[in-house]
């Protein structure tokens, strides 16, 4: 669980590696690992994380739009059957507004319509998030 714990605080500072092991987890295993952590709170630094390894191809569109998916929900579609209460994530209040927005972007990620960012945005969103 404690693997676990460490790859959900990783996820939450913007590093997608500890994502595999979130995947792989059930609801309950999250939420148990979950319970363990200091509040989860997504800040401007962790974006920018994301965003700069969107930018350099880090990770696969798929992995981001991923990652951005169980950050705004607190969970992993299709892993749990049953009821699901979300882990509790919060977005920095100083940045709600901004935060929420990017990741509803990332979200985006692979849709039919909007479901590209390109290199401008991409700027955008980094020089929104450093200022």
């Amino acid at each position: 669980m404690e693997t676990l714990a460490a790859a959900i605080s990783a996820i939450v500072e913007g590093d997608l590696n500890g994502l595999a092991a979130v995947q792989a987890a059930t609801h309950r295993q999250l939420r148990d690992a979950a319970a363990i952590l200091p509040p989860l709170i997504i800040s401007r630094p962790a974006l920018v994380r994301v965003l700069e390894d969107l930018r350099c191809d880090l990770f696969p569109t798929e992995e981001i739009q991923r990652w951005a998916s169980f950050i705004r929900r607190g969970y992993v579609p299709g892993r749990s059957q049953g009821e699901i209460h979300p882990i509790e994530i919060k977005y920095d209040a100083n940045d709600e507004a901004l935060i929420a927005e990017i990741i509803g972007r990332l979200d985006e990620l692979g849709d039919q319509v909007d479901g590209q960012i390109d290199s401008h945005e991409q700027e955008a969103m980094l020089l929104a998030l450093r200022e």
